[in-house]
């Protein structure tokens, strides 16, 4: 089974998803695996560009019932992944600590996941992260 970010509607996030169903190359059904519902696929809504908080990614054209989807639509992590990290400043990278600030964007460098990049601000103190096998929520900035 494969790993993906997908929208989850129950904990209303992008999150790490396990692919349970597939048509062809289309991926239909997904299990959460943070709150463990299976669900229908949803592409994640927050995979945009780090730096620009908020921006939600321009939306698509239909295409008519006539055009073939040559492409999945789902996005693996590590090709996500490889796509951040080219376009990354990799010379502020920060080593990553629970006493260390870090914000939108950033390059960390994490002690057992290697090298990531923040995608989102959840709280405060919590961040997610995306390293090249998985998404992961960090804490920071913590005493």
């Amino acid at each position: 089974m494969s790993e993906i970010v997908a929208y989850c509607g129950s904990c209303k996030m992008d999150l790490a998803a396990t692919v349970v169903a597939s048509v062809g190359s289309k991926i239909v059904k997904v299990m959460c695996k943070t709150c463990k519902k299976e669900r229908a696929y949803k592409a994640p809504k927050g995979v945009t560009e780090p730096g620009k908080e908020g921006a939600a990614a321009p939306k698509a054209k239909r295409k008519s019932k006539d055009s073939a989807d040559s492409q999945p639509k789902s996005v693996s992590f590590e090709v996500e992944w490889n796509r951040l990290m080219g376009e990354a400043d990799l010379k502020n990278k920060t080593k990553y600590s629970t006493k260390s600030v870090i914000g939108l964007g950033q390059v960390i460098e994490h002690p057992m996941f290697g090298d990531g990049i923040v995608m989102r601000q959840i709280h405060p103190d919590k961040v997610e992260v995306l390293f090249k096998n998985d998404l992961k929520l960090l804490v920071h900035s913590r005493k």
